[in-house]
């Protein structure tokens, strides 16, 4: 299958002379990651929500779009294959990648065209949620919009699951909410982060989360949860067990399982965030992923392997991010780490991935030897 079958047409795009005001409306309102810009069609750069907020933005009214955009990203042709363009997008970490013929914009192909185009296949038939949800980070709905706040920049994610008093999951809350939370006039600052904090900060979540979320259970195919995801216009969902939320499933979770199941041998494995950095450090983290991947899997059976490298300037310095995520037969392991150093900050996520994984081992055999004891005595 190529590009030119599933791509979208019509899409959203913002010119180069547009003032910022103008873009963060746009974002706003059709919930954007990220926007081409274009200029009678052709393409000239794109704006990274999430760069956005790290700039240093005083006057929207008058800021044009083309002095903070992203100049010329990633492109695909229309005869481009479905498979390499999956792959793609999870390389440039974007959630659509816009195709291009003759120099012009002729549609946009994102990660659940992708995904929508692969839910019919055995794989996601055959797979259940339990299998590739991620842990979730909770809060309580009496907790204030400036947690959730900092526990989303801080664990880099974009959403997360509220309990009520009685542990049950009562509603979800995204960045989008936290955004629309803020006054018009500050949301600029927000976008910042330097929005005052008596503004927002203190405002119960439960005033602006989501009460009706997206919920499966451990045991929905990821069949189901493609559909229900198109039905709702919904870019994730939360797995759910006894009304607690346990799991939290993406789309680019959904994205990282057919893209593993296009390896028929071996493991697929992306390092990104590696670009700027010099061979032989490129060589010691590709060194240490191999080695980690193969001391576990004489355990497990690894699927995907991703590992995501963020720089923080901090007095002259820079620190490393680092997270990863491994895709397993027996579900899905995540580790972070931070560090000064870049080999440092991957060998403690490494580590950290491999101490998880063993101990979930552990936990298992012992929860079987309970089990088998429990048998004994029952005879």
């Amino acid at each position: 299958m190529l590009v030119k079958d599933i791509m979208t047409k019509k899409f959203i795009s913002i010119n180069p002379e547009a003032t910022l005001t103008k873009l963060i409306s746009l974002i706003e309102k059709h919930n954007l990651r990220q926007i081409l810009v274009t200029e009678r069609r052709k393409l000239k750069g794109i704006i990274y929500t999430k760069e956005l907020a790290k700039k240093g933005i005083s006057n929207p009214e008058r800021t044009k779009v083309h002095s903070i955009m992203s100049f010329m990203p990633t492109h695909l042709s229309p005869e481009s294959k479905i498979n390499e363009s999956a792959k793609l997008i999870l390389k440039t970490g974007l959630r659509a990648l816009p195709v291009c013929e003759k120099n012009k914009v002729v549609g946009i192909v994102s990660m659940f065209d992708i995904i929508e185009a692969a839910s019919k296949m055995k794989e996601f038939r055959q797979t259940t949620a339990e299998t590739i949800m991620s842990v979730p980070e909770i809060i309580a709905n009496d907790d204030d919009i400036g947690r959730a706040r900092i526990l989303m920049r801080e664990k880099n994610i974009s959403r997360l699951p509220i309990i009520d008093k009685n542990r049950k999951l009562c509603g979800i809350v995204t960045i989008f909410d936290l955004l629309k939370a803020v006054k018009p006039r500050d949301r600029i600052d927000f976008y910042s982060m330097a929005a005052e904090k008596e503004t927002i900060m203190k405002i119960p979540v439960s005033t602006i989360m989501n009460s009706s979320p997206l919920i499966v259970g451990r045991r929905a195919t990821l069949n189901e949860i493609v559909n229900l995801m198109d039905r709702r216009k919904s870019d994730g969902v939360i797995v759910a067990e006894n009304q607690f939320p346990v799991g939290v499933i993406t789309a680019k979770d959904l994205l990282e399982v057919y893209v593993s199941s296009l390896e028929k041998k071996g493991i697929y494995y992306q390092i990104v965030g590696l670009e700027d950095e010099d061979d032989f450090v490129v060589a010691t983290v590709d060194r240490m992923i191999r080695d980690v991947i193969q001391k576990i899997s004489k355990v497990y059976k690894p699927q995907f392997f991703f590992l995501h490298i963020k720089r923080y300037e901090k007095t002259g310095k820079i620190k490393y991010s680092i997270r990863t995520r491994l895709l397993t037969n027996k579900g899905a392991f995540i580790s972070k780490s931070y560090a000064w150093d870049l080999r440092t900050a991957v060998d403690g996520a490494l580590e950290k991935l491999e101490r998880i994984m063993f101990k979930e081992r552990e936990l298992k055999k012992s929860r079987l030897r309970e089990r088998l004891r429990f048998k004994k005595l029952s005879r």
